[in-house]
């Protein structure tokens, strides 16, 4: 605080009093001061001001979901802060970003995600106990690359008991010499599904005793078959 003389007046010394303030304005924390208004007051040349507090109330990923790429590409993602007096921030650099599948896809503490495999992960940011939306980020073989061939397999080499379940994956070959796990990217069947049905994300259930081929399809590539039997429990 800064004193100043600015004269005399009828023999007296007016003075003034400088209240200097710094606001730090756009960043995302679990509050922020804000400048509400400078009310001088009527009696005397010290000016006041008063400060409220904003809470932080939500954050919001920017991108829409889903954000689809090809792997060996990096996504930028950001996110903006609400606060309770309606006002909004970048938090895109004070958040705690988070990725479902870190096998499949990682997010560092700018938001930047980089592709580690084929498949489909979930992102979202976090701070103070406040959780941003979801939006999920699909990766895809690379346009430069093509899917040569589909390798099936199975979790266990028993039967399978009607009411159980078990896993099956995708093992994708491709042009580069690489081969990426695509079990959530295919399309899965069983000729036999009053047998055995399969679910989108490879999961086989037994139905009733019999036999029934499992196989799996993409980009035009056919995978191999696997015969499961199904046995009374």
């Amino acid at each position: 605080m800064k004193r100043k003389q600015f004269g005399f007046i009828g023999g007296y010394v007016v003075t003034a009093v400088v209240l200097a303030f710094t606001l730090v304005a756009g960043a995302c924390s679990s509050d922020r001061t804000t400048l509400t208004g400078i009310v001088p007051r009527t009696t005397t040349t010290t000016t006041t001001q008063t400060t409220t507090t904003a809470n932080l109330v939500s954050i919001q990923i920017d991108q829409a979901t889903p954000v689809r790429t090809t792997l060996g590409n990096t996504v930028q993602f950001t996110a903006t802060g609400t606060y309770s007096d309606g006002t909004t921030g970048d938090c895109t650099y004070n958040v705690i970003w988070n990725s479902s599948d870190t096998a499949i896809a990682t997010i560092g503490y700018t938001g930047l995600a980089t592709t580690v495999t084929l498949g489909t992960v979930t992102i979202w940011a976090a701070i103070n106990g406040i959780i941003s939306n979801q939006v999920d980020l699909i990766i895809s073989p690379n346009s430069a690359s093509t899917l040569t061939s589909i390798t099936v397999s199975r979790s266990v080499v028993t039967d399978l008991a009607v009411g159980k379940t078990e896993q099956f994956t995708a093992l994708g070959s491709y042009s580069d010499g690489n081969m990426t796990d695509i079990t959530s990217l295919v399309t899965w069947s069983s000729t036999e599904t009053d047998v055995a049905t399969i679910s989108t994300s490879g999961l086989a259930t037994g139905v009733k005793p019999g036999q029934t081929d499992i196989s799996a399809t993409f980009s035009g590539v056919t995978s191999n078959d696997i015969t499961i039997t199904v046995v009374s429990p």
